[in-house]
């Protein structure tokens, strides 16, 4: 079946987790670890696409946990998430999560590049919400991408595009954090996702 790629409901669970450790222990979905940049953006996607429901009550929380742990808007043994560990590495690799969803297939999250390059030839008001933007950070991996940003509010300035991500927690921050260190965030590319079908 078809889904609907909603960046409202991927931008609600981005600001609802990004701040993890102000999220009650019982009330978290899915496993947190060191480096969790694109398992956090994963989530968000997962989101958009209808696996999560948005609420914090008791019976809400519950039926989330159901629907990670069946699979719901995952893609089985490729492209999913768990609450005990960070999931499969097209979740949570920064390159396979890119590849993996611009890839031509017939299930699982569908995107495209829509951008590619320095900051200094970057359009900010090209971000939408529910764009993800991955950046090469020169102090971990320069020669690769390696960290994920899921995009929250559009702008015509760095300052006024807003951003959550993991991996030091961020909740609606503006994007200026990164752009303004042109020389340690040295590249970036940013990524749309599309209605996308899978098998539940």
């Amino acid at each position: 079946m078809k889904y609907v790629y909603d960046a409202a409901r991927g931008v609600e669970y981005a600001r609802a987790y990004a701040d993890y450790y102000r999220v009650s222990e019982e009330k978290r979905l899915f496993f947190y670890g060191i480096n969790d940049c694109t398992n956090f953006c994963s989530q968000c996607v997962w989101a958009a696409y209808g696996g999560w429901l948005p609420g914090f009550e008791d019976s809400v929380i519950e039926e989330n946990k159901r629907r990670i742990n069946s699979g719901i808007r995952m893609a089985p043994y490729i492209w999913y998430g768990s609450r005990y560990f960070s999931g499969s590495n097209k979740w949570c690799r920064v390159e396979e999560f890119y590849e993996y969803s611009v890839a031509m297939k017939d299930t699982g999250p569908s995107a495209y590049k829509i951008y590619e390059g320095d900051w200094r030839n970057f359009d900010p008001a090209i971000a939408r919400e529910g764009d993800v933007i991955q950046m090469a950070v020169r102090s971990y991996a320069p020669y690769r991408y390696g960290h994920c940003l899921y995009v929250t509010q559009s702008g015509n300035s760095p300052d006024r595009v807003r951003i959550c991500c993991h991996t030091y927690d961020r909740l609606d921050a503006p994007l200026s954090e990164f752009s303004s260190q042109p020389d340690e965030y040295i590249k970036l590319r940013v990524i749309r996702f599309r209605d996308a079908w899978f098998t539940r």
